[in-house]
């Protein structure tokens, strides 16, 4: 089980494994004064038969990514999240690295019949995209570990136009509300500017045997299916991914394809669909990081990114960080601003948008050098001073854990308004343990114990005020396709139906129509969340098979 807190360091194993079967991987070597990589891949168990039970069965180990970004809650009932793409090819002469090439791993789950949806193209989207991707749309929270945000208010959906001769969407999961092309019409003769609107961006990670990739995707939800979009300038992987004020995506930090961490950050515009590598680095390259968009202080930081800890990846086993640092959109620029009470990665952080501690983002858990390994200390960051307070103790020290803000928009009663925070690991196994930030009190309390001890979970919250958690591993070699909802009225956990797929380390985002699309961690093929019928159907086959992505959903 103590492998678990080392999940990150996955490239150890894939070089065991390259070793062992040298027949199968071609090996690299550059030899100079950098860093070896450091290892982000582990154990994932081979395809399971799919079943309708809700535990996942025990299985052969095979290689698969096991870090994830951690989806997290959501500021509203149509929460937004964040993504990763396809690795770019660099090489650095200053590095020193032993570098593996990995083959593809093998399918994790046998091929879900295709879905009956047409299927749509977009290469980097040439033309304008229309749509209302201005600012008013609501403030965006922004919590977990991998920068998972959501809107506190529904965005528009909208739909790329159906490929000539194809039937339209008859998904289930199909926006009402997105407007596509009709059926049989030509892409030529449909208007220059489509809507991106409604639509997931996924970008980077790790799969297909890379270690970091540059490749992005998006999502289709009218067609429920996804496609390539246009690569990042870098490869990333442990990074974040914030949906800013005016619908930019800001993708920041994360290791890059050497294993360093990285500094750099990037813009992703859905009028264009496009990167662009931004004149400002980090003050602090990082990853394992978390970034908050500040909203609900009614100060100057509005609509600022908060990027804090993370690790600085300049050892062997990289060295946990306190610092902290803002991203001001207005002039494209990172400044430092107070540093934490504790050094910090794989931690989690929420926005708290409204009530006592609006604006404030809570810093929950990870783990941290100083302490010696995982922490249950925890602290706020009040944009107003620029400053960290402690706050109160978690009732355990956890990290990958997933932290979801129960907006009282959707949530209503004594837990409105709190943060749940529920599962990850210590440094001996997963938890199935929860708690929630109570902001009135600062302090933390226990709610019921989830069903399933899990860790590199899925959460967000659903309209109905529910929160689903999806999919993580409960050991070394237990990896689920189970899930279940934490209903605040009564502080208790419940399962609800299996994924189609197994989900470790995936990202967890509501769409427009109320569902919940969960996507990556070692699979080709996403799952579909039906609140109203409280079951999972599939996707179309995702582009890439990831981990640690990050999933944004485009307004």
């Amino acid at each position: 089980m103590a492998g678990l807190r080392d999940r990150p360091l996955m490239r150890d194993a894939l070089l065991a494994g390259g070793v062992i079967a040298a027949s199968a991987v071609a090996v690299l070597i550059a030899f100079d004064r950098g860093q070896p990589p450091r290892p982000h891949f582990g154990s994932i168990p081979s395809a399971p038969t799919l079943s309708a039970d809700a535990s996942a069965p025990r299985l052969a180990a095979s290689s698969g990514a096991t870090h994830p970004s951690h989806a997290s809650p959501v500021a509203s009932a149509l929460p937004k999240q964040i993504g990763f793409a396809r690795p770019s090819p660099k090489n650095k002469s200053t590095d020193s690295s032993l570098v593996v090439m990995v083959p593809d791993l093998p399918q994790e789950n046998p091929e879900p019949p295709p879905p009956s949806s047409g299927v749509w193209n977009d290469q980097g989207s040439g033309a304008p995209v229309s749509g209302a991707n201005a600012q008013g749309a609501g403030p965006v929270a922004m919590s977990a570990v991998g920068g998972v945000s959501a809107p506190l208010t529904s965005p528009t959906g909208g739909s790329l136009p159906t490929s000539a001769g194809t039937s339209p969407s008859t998904s289930p999961a199909a926006n009402p509300a997105a407007a596509s092309k009709p059926a049989g019409a030509s892409p030529a003769a449909h208007p220059a500017s489509v809507s991106h609107n409604g639509f997931v961006l996924l970008a980077g990670g790790q799969g297909g045997g890379q270690f970091a990739l540059s490749s992005a995707e998006l999502f289709d939800p009218a067609k429920n299916a996804f496609a390539a979009a246009s690569s990042m300038k870098d490869a990333r992987a442990d990074h974040t991914a914030t949906v800013l004020s005016d619908g930019e995506i800001l993708v920041a930090g994360g290791e890059g394809a050497s294993g360093r961490a990285l500094s750099s950050a990037e813009l992703y515009n859905p009028v264009s669909g496009k990167f662009s590598a931004l004149a400002s680095t980090m003050d602090t390259a990082r990853a394992e990081h978390t970034a908050t968009l500040i909203s609900g202080c009614n100060c100057p930081a509005d609509g600022e990114v908060l990027i804090a800890g993370g690790t600085s990846a300049t050892g062997s086993l990289g060295s946990t960080l306190r610092s902290a640092e803002l991203y001001d959109p207005a002039t494209g620029k990172f400044t430092a601003t107070g540093a934490m009470k504790a050094t910090r990665a794989r931690h989690s952080a929420t926005l708290i948008a409204s009530g006592p501690l609006a604006g404030n983002v809570l810093i929950a858990g990870g783990t941290s050098d100083e302490s010696g390994g995982d922490v249950a200390t925890a602290e706020l960051y009040d944009p107003a001073t620029g400053q960290f307070t402690s706050t109160g103790t978690m009732s355990t020290p956890r990290e990958n854990h997933s932290a979801t803000w129960l907006s009282p928009s959707v949530v209503t009663g004594t837990l409105a308004g709190s943060v749940l925070v529920a599962g990850g690991s210590d440094a001996s196994a997963p938890t199935d343990s929860a708690e929630v930030f109570n902001p009135q009190t600062a302090a933390f309390s226990p709610v019921g114990a989830m069903t399933t001890a899990r860790t590199f979970q899925s959460a967000v919250l659903l309209a109905s005020g529910k929160v689903l958690i999806a999919g993580g591993q409960s050991s070394d070699t237990e990896f689920l396709q189970s899930a279940e909802l934490f209903d605040p009225a009564h502080a208790t956990f419940s399962a609800t139906g299996s994924m189609r797929n197994l989900h470790v380390g995936a990202t967890a985002t509501v769409l427009d129509s109320g569902s919940a699309l969960i996507a990556g961690g070692r699979t080709n093929f996403a799952d579909l969340y039906d609140p109203a019928a409280a079951t999972f159907s599939a996707t179309g086959k995702m582009v890439t098979d990831v981990a640690e992505s990050t999933s944004s959903l485009i307004r």
